[in-house]
């Protein structure tokens, strides 16, 4: 009878099989560690724009009640010299005035005053919504940043999966080749004659999948 077997130089050899899962582990790890790395820059972007903008925030809504300070004192100090000078012409012209000039400049400094106290209101009011927006977009920032991180995180499951569907078939064609060498070795050489499944086998290599993402 002829022999069917396949010549030696077209058989695949196990230690090729095992070669290429480990470069595919080691590729799958870089895919995975990659990937982690970007979920944590977006992380860690989104935070940064949160903080900038709650910083800048304050910064205006510190700057407007300082404005409105800085005018109230001015129209109290306007006030205070309006009604001064009043007070100084009414005692000049007459005593029989002198009490309406009182009233006058009394009427001046309460207004002065009132519109003083609105102007502190008003600013007050804009600081409060200035960083009422600003903890809203910084919000949102992180959101977006959480989903996306997310996302990432379910890609890295993924890829981890078909990971280890891939080195299970991978471990089963070696089985198979083993199993085809054994088979095609010569009649009455012995089990002493048949290689070693394992012989051509890196001694350093691995089939398991590593873990790069840290639990959360």
């Amino acid at each position: 009878m002829a022999d069917d077997r396949p010549p030696a130089s077209r058989r695949p050899r196990p230690a090729q099989a095992a070669h290429e899962a480990q470069a595919a582990s080691v590729r799958i790890a870089e895919i995975l560690a990659a990937a982690e790395a970007s979920a944590q820059e977006i992380r860690d972007a989104a935070q940064a724009r949160a903080d900038a903008r709650i910083a800048e925030a304050d910064r205006a809504a510190a700057l407007r009640v300082q404005a409105a300070d800085d005018e109230a004192a001015d129209v109290l100090a306007q006030a205070a010299t309006a009604a001064a000078a009043a007070d100084h012409d009414a005692q000049a012209r007459a005593t029989a005035t002198t009490d309406g000039a009182h009233q006058e400049a009394a009427r001046i400094v309460a207004e002065a005053a009132a519109k003083g106290e609105e102007l502190r209101r008003h600013a007050h009011q804009e600081a409060r919504e200035i960083v009422g927006q600003a903890h809203a977009a910084a919000r949102q920032a992180l959101h977006e940043g959480e989903e996306l991180s997310g996302d990432l995180q379910e890609l890295s499951g993924s890829l981890r999966t078909n990971a280890e569907r891939l080195l299970r078939d991978i471990r089963a064609t070696h089985a198979r080749l083993v199993a085809n060498l054994d088979q095609a070795a010569p009649a009455g050489s012995g089990r002493s004659a048949r290689p070693d499944p394992r012989g051509d086998v890196p001694a350093d290599f691995s089939a398991d999948v590593p873990e790069f993402l840290p639990d959360r």
